[in-house]
Formats: C-alpha cells, sequence, structure tokens
C-alpha cells in the first residue's frame, strides 16, 4: 500500500508531462514561460491540459492520503504539511473544473494550489528537522530548495507566466524527487523518531 501512494507521485507528474506537452502541441499560440499554463485549458488542447491537472491533482491527493499515516506521520507537524498537501491536490484538480472560463472561481483555486502545495513543502522541511535534528537530510534539503524556489520566483516576477512556469516546473521535481527519496529511505518517518 505504501509504494503503491509513493508511486502516486512519479505517476502524476509523468501523466502531466505527457498530457502538457500534447496541450503545447494543439496549441500554436501558447509560449512556454510567456503564457499562463491555465491558457491551455481553453485552448485546442483543452481536453489534454485539463485532464493533466485533474488526474495529476487526484494523484497526489493519493500520495498525501497514503503519507499521513507512514512516510509523512512522524509528528503532527508533518500530518500538517500532508494535509496541506492534500488540499493542493484538490485544488490542481480544480484547475481543471474551473477553467480560465470560469473566471474568479480559476483564479482562487489556481492561488489556493499554489500557496497549499509550497506551504506543505516549507512544512516539510521543519517537521523533517525536528525527525532528523539534521540540515543534511536529503528530504528536508529537496522540500527547503522548493519552497525557496516558489517563495524567491514569485517575490522577483510576481504571479506571471514565467514565474507560474517555474513554480509548476519545481513542482514535478519535488514530486518525481521526494517520492524517490522515500521510496529509498525504506522506513517510516515515525521510526525516525528513535534513531
Amino acid at each position: 500500500m505504501i509504494r503503491t501512494s509513493l508511486a502516486c507521485a512519479p505517476i502524476g507528474c509523468a501523466l502531466f508531462i505527457v498530457l502538457f506537452i500534447v496541450a503545447t502541441s494543439k496549441d500554436p499560440e501558447y509560449v512556454i514561460f510567456e503564457s499562463y499554463l491555465s491558457d491551455l485549458g481553453v485552448g485546442p488542447g483543452a481536453w489534454a491540459f485539463n485532464s493533466a491537472v485533474i488526474s495529476a491533482g487526484c494523484l497526489l491527493v493519493a500520495f498525501a492520503v497514503g503519507g499521513f499515516a507512514s512516510y509523512f506521520g512522524a509528528n503532527n507537524l508533518m500530518k500538517t504539511g500532508d494535509a496541506l498537501l492534500a488540499l493542493s491536490g484538490v485544488f490542481l484538480a480544480g484547475v481543471g473544473v474551473f477553467t480560465e472560463d470560469a473566471g474568479d472561481a480559476h483564479l482562487v483555486v489556481s492561488y489556493a494550489f499554489f500557496v497549499t502545495a509550497f506551504l506543505s513543502f516549507g512544512v516539510f522541511a521543519t517537521a523533517r528537522f525536528i525527525v532528523r535534528r539534521s540540515l543534511a537530510d536529503p528530504v528536508l534539503l529537496v522540500n527547503a530548495v522548493s519552497f525557496t524556489t516558489g517563495v524567491v520566483v514569485v517575490a522577483m516576477c510576481g504571479p506571471e507566466p514565467f514565474a507560474e512556469t517555474i513554480a509548476v516546473f519545481s513542482l514535478l521535481a519535488w514530486g518525481a524527487v521526494v517520492s524517490a527519496l522515500l521510496f529509498i529511505e525504506g522506513r517510516r518517518p515515525a521510526n525516525l523518531a528513535t534513531t
């Protein structure tokens, strides 16, 4: 069960990438770093982009739910980060349901997705430090770098297409790397408290 839920993050990332490529290939007006990703949700490849965010969101929720009692269950702070991560998955799926045509509803779910996702990374980094008592922990480092990337790019660029694209790439990298590290780690964070 743990391995299955761990696999949900990289599967979600891979599925998103494939469907994102399909969506961009069908929309000649989309320019990476210059167009908002959500523009794809109302363009010629809308079915692909909206399927990508809905599927990735659902798989992110599954990854988070699987982690609540296992790989993200070391302490209450880590469980809080996990709950934020699950919530971000719900908002991500909402991006595909409430497309740009939905107006303010789209704006709300989009911002809520980014805020809850990156906030969860900051909480995870702090929680892993409490458990491991070391800044050299790879899971802590990936979460800290991902959190910092999101904060810095938005602080420097504002909520512009460039910042959004970098944030999404950072999220994709996080999903692949953290799940691999947790799999390699091979034990539950709850057990780390005794090491």
